[in-house]
């Protein structure tokens, strides 16, 4: 059964009717001014700074939380579809999580689909990693950095941890990895039974991927699709969290199977009764915020 504290947020989704028929812009403004009036009162954190982040073409806006003097840091990437969310309407998750987790989060902004399609949101994620970890003393980090997401966020981190291993460059210390969009699927188990009446559809899981490709050829690329990737050995110690009544759930727990096939730590958690977007709804659903902060209490334990 889905967790009673999520009754009204699927209602809402299914009063709003077909979202996928609004123009994209629209559509990433309503989105965000949805996210931005439903959050609660900010939890207090002791110290929150803003970074531009300047890479080769462009500048990202980054926003650090350390409640706790960390040395260590998450780089977190939001969900969104690729086409919204900023570090704005992530303000108190990023906050929560630096909270809970005692460790230094650092949000990172990137270019937003349709005016960007890939690989221009995976280049933003890849190279603002590198970049942090490569001035590690301006942002106050002694210690190791891992990368973290949810949804589309989570795509994008566990795809630069692909190419820091193909590429031979730096790694991060742990992929952290909320119930990240893994490959094209239509005919999953999760899929079939939860793509309608859970807030997330197949319909608008492939309107993002749609706004996103360039091509066909984008779908089978391991970058966009880190599930068709060949290979998954000698990549980070990973945290995946599923939710039960997820349409994008199968892949993603196949996705921890392979790593661990591979020789790669994996920890899978499985949400019960969660749906899509659970983290980012802590403050409606108890079960979710326990989730958020289990897995944030053990992140330290992997820097």
């Amino acid at each position: 059964m889905v967790d009673p504290d999520f009754n009204s947020l699927i209602e809402l989704s299914k009063s709003a009717g077909d979202m996928t028929k609004i123009e994209p812009a629209m559509l990433r403004n309503f989105l965000d001014e949805s996210s931005l009036s439903s959050r609660g009162a900010p939890v207090e954190i002791k110290e929150i700074k803003d970074y531009k982040i300047k890479l080769d073409g462009r500048t990202l806006n980054a926003r650090m939380y350390d409640d706790n003097n960390a040395k260590s840091a998450i780089l977190y990437y939001h969900g969104g579809g690729f086409l919204f969310g900023n570090i704005e309407t992530y303000d108190n998750y990023c906050r929560f999580l630096a909270k809970e987790s005692g460790v230094k989060i650092i949000s990172i902004e990137y270019r937003l689909a349709p005016e960007h399609k890939f690989p221009d949101a995976f280049n933003d994620a890849y190279d603002s990693f590198h970049y942090i970890a490569k001035k590690k003393k301006d942002f106050g980090i002694e210690g190791r950095i891992g990368v973290a997401g949810d949804s589309a966020g989570a795509n994008l981190a566990a795809a630069l941890c692909l190419k820091c291993r193909d590429g031979k460059t730096e790694m991060p210390a742990v992929q952290v990895l909320f119930y990240p969009s893994l490959a094209p699927d239509n005919f999953s188990r999760s899929f079939i039974e939860y793509s309608d009446n859970y807030v997330l559809t197949g319909k608008m899981i492939r309107y993002f991927g749609n706004m996103y490709s360039k091509n066909m050829q984008d779908l089978i690329n391991p970058y966009f699709s880190p599930l068709v990737a060949d290979d998954f050995s000698n990549l980070p110690p990973a945290i995946m969290v599923t939710n039960e009544y997820d349409p994008l759930r199968d892949p993603e727990e196949t996705y921890v199977k392979k790593l661990r096939e591979a020789g790669v730590r994996a920890v899978g958690i499985r949400g019960i009764g969660m749906i899509h977007g659970s983290a980012t709804d802590f403050e409606v659903s108890d079960g979710a915020r326990n989730i958020v902060k289990m897995v944030a209490r053990i992140i330290p334990d992997y820097l």
